[in-house]
């Protein structure tokens, strides 16, 4: 029996959930499915593009905002929907990052972001900006929550007392009061 596509994702996001993105071979992933490497190769031409795939998926989880939610409701819906996807896989936003860094997976959500940004009169490149805000805090914070989490499950870190939660929450609440306000000044304007 043949693996789809979907098969080798779900193995690949097993492997991250158990182990981590360093153990994330195409010859491991091929000895979890029970197949020989060269059979991914099918689906994926290398491992960037099943890691940009693999981005694709976990952002995939996030629940469409609902139309009628107001624009800066609506980023908040995004930015807290993008975190929890990637929580909820461990060293996902680190696959995220370099996937949308190599330019090989789709940035819909950063195109969500800012299509609520223009929403609210923003000109593009003010919309831009906001998505960039929102989708940067989403993955620098998570990046640095989900490496603490592996560090403490090796026990090699110090005392944090970090509250990414809060964290992440205020930071969202600045930046989206920044937008409010941009869009306020270029209404008055």
């Amino acid at each position: 029996m043949s693996n789809t596509r979907g098969d080798i994702l779900f193995a690949a996001r097993g492997i991250l959930t158990e182990h981590s993105l360093a153990d994330l071979s195409m010859r491991r992933l091929a000895t979890e499915l029970g197949v020989r490497p060269n059979a991914l190769y099918w689906h994926f031409t290398d491992k960037q593009t099943l890691l940009a795939a693999l981005a694709d998926d976990i952002l995939g989880d996030i629940a469409p905002a609902p139309e009628s939610l107001p624009w800066d409701e609506r980023l908040a819906w995004l930015a807290t929907g993008m975190r929890a996807a990637l929580l909820a896989v461990p060293d996902s936003a680190e696959v995220v990052s370099s996937s949308w860094a190599s330019g090989l997976s789709t940035t819909e959500v950063a195109d969500e972001i800012a299509a609520a940004a223009r929403r609210a009169g923003l000109a593009e490149r003010d919309a831009r900006g906001v998505s960039t805000a929102l989708c940067q805090l989403v993955l620098g914070l998570t990046i640095e929550e989900q490496t603490r989490a592996q560090m403490e499950r090796l026990a090699v870190t110090g005392p944090s007392g970090r509250d990414f939660t809060t964290e992440f929450t205020d930071a969202l609440g600045v930046i989206i009061d920044g937008a409010r306000t941009r869009a306020n000044a270029t209404s008055a304007g």
